[in-house]
C-alpha cells in the first residue's frame, strides 16, 4: 500500500490529521485545475474546497480501484464542469484569470507576449467540448497519462488519447487560423 493508502485508511477511521495531510497535498493541484477549467479565483477556490468537503464526506465510498488522486480529480472536475454549465444557463460570466505562477521575473515585454499568449490559449481552450478540454488541461498543465486521465474524466485510455488529439487540433485552428 502506497503512502496515500495508508493515509486514507486513516482518514477513514475518524483521523482528521491524516485527512488534513492529503488535503495540503493536493489542495495546489485541486485549486490551478478548477482555475484553468473555471478561469475565476473564486470560483476555482469554492470548487477546490468543495472537492475536499466532498471527499471527506464520501471517503467511505473511496474502494481504492484507482488512485486516490484520480478519484479527486474526477470530484474536482465534476464540480468545475457544474458550475460551468449553471453559469452558461444563468448567463453568468467568468472572470480572466488573474493569478500567476510563481517563478522567474521576466522583462516587460515578454511578460505582456506571454500574458498575451496565454490569454489567447485559455480563450481558444474553452471553447472547445468538455472531454477535449479536461483532457487538454489534464495532460498539459497536470501531465498525467493517458491513462489515469481516462479514469478522471470516464473513458477509455484510447478515448483519451483522441480527445486529446482533436482538441490540440482544435486550439492549433482556433489559434492559428491561416495555417
Amino acid at each position: 500500500m502506497d503512502e496515500d493508502g495508508r493515509t486514507i485508511e486513516r482518514a477513514k477511521a475518524g483521523d482528521a490529521h491524516a485527512f488534513d495531510s492529503i488535503v495540503q497535498k493536493y489542495q495546489r493541484q485541486i485549486y490551478f485545475l478548477a482555475l484553468k477549467m473555471l478561469k475565476n479565483q473564486e470560483d476555482a477556490e469554492e470548487v477546490a474546497q468543495q472537492a475536499f468537503v466532498n471527499a471527506w464526506n464520501k471517503l467511505d465510498t473511496f474502494r481504492g480501484g484507482s488512485a486516490f488522486r484520480t478519484w479527486l480529480y474526477r470530484i474536482a472536475l465534476n464540480l468545475a464542469t457544474s458550475l460551468l454549465r449553471k453559469k452558461a444557463r444563468t448567463g453568468g460570466d467568468a472572470a480572466e484569470l488573474a493569478a500567476e505562477q510563481p517563478g522567474e521575473s521576466p522583462g516587460p515585454l515578454d511578460r505582456l507576449i506571454r500574458d498575451e499568449s496565454k490569454r489567447e490559449a485559455l480563450a481558444a481552450c474553452s471553447t472547445l467540448g468538455d472531454k477535449q478540454r479536461q483532457v487538454v488541461l489534464l495532460r498539459i498543465v497536470h501531465e498525467l497519462p493517458y491513462s489515469e486521465i481516462g479514469e478522471i474524466v470516464g473513458c477509455s485510455e484510447q478515448t483519451a488519447k483522441v480527445h486529446f488529439h482533436y482538441g490540440v487540433d482544435n486550439l492549433r485552428k482556433r489559434m492559428m487560423p491561416n495555417e
